[in-house]
């Protein structure tokens, strides 16, 4: 199995894991909606680059909004193709970045505290 980031961007702990994603730096936007947010951040330690992807739906009765977080690590060619495609970047090429990879999941559904955990594979959350 490949392994991926440092210690400082991809710890043992999801929680941990979660509070390091606000030390990587944002590379670049790939798709920029107001429910669904993917772009591409890398470590400023080693270099490993991520695609995170934000997606939303609208609570129309509380306002409590439930938001979904998935961070993956890419390899440099995945990281580069994914780029590449920018705004033309489609669910199936996302889904397609699977290859049993951990991959970091934050939940924060509607009335319910947020909790960070691991996955296998790329999970893309529901959105509006």
């Amino acid at each position: 199995m490949e392994t991926f980031g440092c210690e400082r961007c991809w710890p043992t702990s999801a929680d941990a894991a979660w509070e390091a994603r606000r030390t990587l730096t944002r590379e670049a936007d790939l798709i920029d909606e107001s429910h669904f947010h993917v772009m591409l951040l890398t470590c400023p330690e080693c270099s490993q680059r991520f695609v995170s992807v934000f997606t939303e739906t609208i609570d129309w009765v509380d306002g409590d909004d439930p938001q979904y977080w998935t961070l993956l690590p890419v390899a440099t060619e995945e990281a580069s193709d994914l780029a590449r495609r920018g705004s033309s970047l489609t669910e199936a090429t996302l889904s397609a970045l699977r290859g049993g990879r951990k991959c970091l999941r934050r939940d924060s559904p509607k009335g319910e505290q947020p909790r960070s955990y691991w996955e296998i594979s790329i999970v893309i959350g529901p959105r509006d």
